[in-house]
């Protein structure tokens, strides 16, 4: 499988509340869909918990793509439709969807993937905090090796090139952990419990 790019990664998450008595044939139908989904080009692994309340009163699937093409070849495929309008009967109301990219990728705890995202205003200040120091850094460290006549786009460029990388695999996962309570606030609560395997024993 291919690398996927900080770019172009998308994860969506999924909430479905299952209709009274119908638990496990909705977990059943969710795993028909995860074997489904592992078999398309692109897929980058799924993580399912069920219903904890009073938290979390549905299943939640949470699955990752390395692009927007490759998600959307997976849910424009007539497998990806026929296996969610059986999922739709064991479910009550209509399904909750988000898709995260950008910032909300980098505010994800290891322990937790399937928390939902802080709220925007959270995420640009914890950002700002990781981002400010990073260009100031590398702007000083680049003013000191550079020659004094090197142009002030190939010094951006430079200083650019090295923050995102920092801030995503870096400095964004320690601020999570550091902001945890803030930024996901009753998270220490959650308890729960990861799917089987598709064809394991629940």
């Amino acid at each position: 499988m291919e690398n996927a790019s900080p770019e172009t990664a998308v994860t969506k998450v999924i909430d479905r509340i299952p209709r009274e008595g119908m638990d496990a044939q909705l977990e059943q139908a969710i795993k028909n869909l995860i074997a489904a989904a592992l078999r398309f080009r692109g897929h980058l692994g799924v993580t399912v918990t069920r219903p904890s309340l009073p938290v979390q009163p549905g299943f939640r699937m949470v699955y990752r793509f390395d692009s927007c093409e490759h998600l959307r070849a997976w849910e424009e495929s007539a497998e990806y439709a026929r296996l969610v309008s059986e999922a739709n009967r064991y479910t009550q109301g209509g399904p909750r969807y988000d898709i995260l990219t950008g910032l909300e990728t980098w505010f994800t705890l290891p322990a937790q993937p399937a928390l939902r995202p802080p709220p925007r205003a959270k995420m640009t200040f914890v950002s700002w905090l990781g981002i400010f120091p990073l260009v100031y850094l590398y702007a000083e460290l680049f003013d000191w090796i550079l020659p004094s006549g090197t142009p002030v786009v190939l010094k951006v460029f430079a200083v650019t090139a090295l923050v995102v990388p920092t801030m995503s695999y870096v400095v964004a996962p320690r601020l999570t952990r550091l902001f945890k309570s803030w930024l996901y606030p009753g998270s220490n609560t959650i308890r729960t419990r990861p799917l089987s395997e598709p064809g394991g024993n629940p």
